[in-house]
């Protein structure tokens, strides 16, 4: 098992290609991110919101799936119905808070899915196979490892103050950001160091090829999610 990544291929319903994920990404974070509320785009917007909630269920995470997709299509449906026919500052805080959830939302959810489900070897396998440099793929393998080990570290430290009952003495919240800034300040420079070590012990600096276990491959699935990408992508711009 990788430190603070875990690959989900055991309990996955089907298992994509780390190169699918990146361009269901990709044209999510697009779509969504420039998408406007009427016509072709507001459609593609629909279907990719969609996209995140098959994808969570994929690795059985039902829960977040439902309460995602009921959150997401009544902001989408806001933007379309109910910010069109209203007015003034009611129709300003809607806009605001709608265009936020909508726009950043399936983004940030097919990313968690590409953590949850993509394990550091499978990842570094993906770059090297698409060419892509040292220089890149080593920063996004540290990367891979160092938020959800960061997340482990900043649990430990609520602990922590929770066993030694200081965020309940606490009073100011300034005060308590402190007692959880510092620590994890420290904590940051040491993962960064430990990771990076971690990355040049496993060859990943040397420049030839080097061997993998883990397997990878697109199947037919993957061609199939990658095609609809290309055309969602290009019904996109050309419309």
């Amino acid at each position: 098992m990788e430190i603070g990544l875990q690959s989900a291929q055991s309990r996955d319903i089907f298992h994509l290609d780390p190169r699918t994920k990146l361009a269901i990404l990709i044209t999510v974070g697009i779509i969504m991110m420039s998408g406007k509320y009427t016509g072709v785009e507001y459609v593609l917007r629909l279907i990719c919101v969609a996209v995140p909630f098959v994808l969570l269920i994929s690795i059985r995470l039902f829960r977040s799936a439902f309460i995602y997709v009921l959150l997401m299509y009544s902001t989408v449906l806001c933007e379309g119905f109910i910010i069109p026919n209203t007015k003034g500052m009611v129709n300003l805080m809607i806009m605001i808070i709608c265009g936020v959830i909508s726009r950043f939302g399936p983004g940030y959810l097919c990313g968690w899915y590409v953590v949850k489900s993509t394990s550091v070897s499978e990842f570094i396998t993906a770059m090297e196979r698409m060419h892509f440099p040292n220089i890149i793929t080593i920063p996004m393998s540290v990367m891979f490892r160092y938020f959800p080990t960061l997340k482990e570290d900043y649990s430990s430290i609520h602990d922590a103050m929770k066993m030694r009952e200081i965020g309940k003495k606490i009073k100011n919240p300034f005060t308590y950001i402190e007692y959880i800034l510092v620590p994890i300040m420290m904590s940051t420079v040491r993962i960064a160091n430990d990771l990076s070590a971690a990355s040049l012990s496993k060859g990943l600096g040397v420049n030839r090829t080097r061997t993998h276990i883990c397997k990878i491959g697109l199947g037919f699935i993957d061609y199939v999610l990658i095609i609809s990408m290309v055309v969602m992508l290009v019904t996109f711009y050309v419309f």
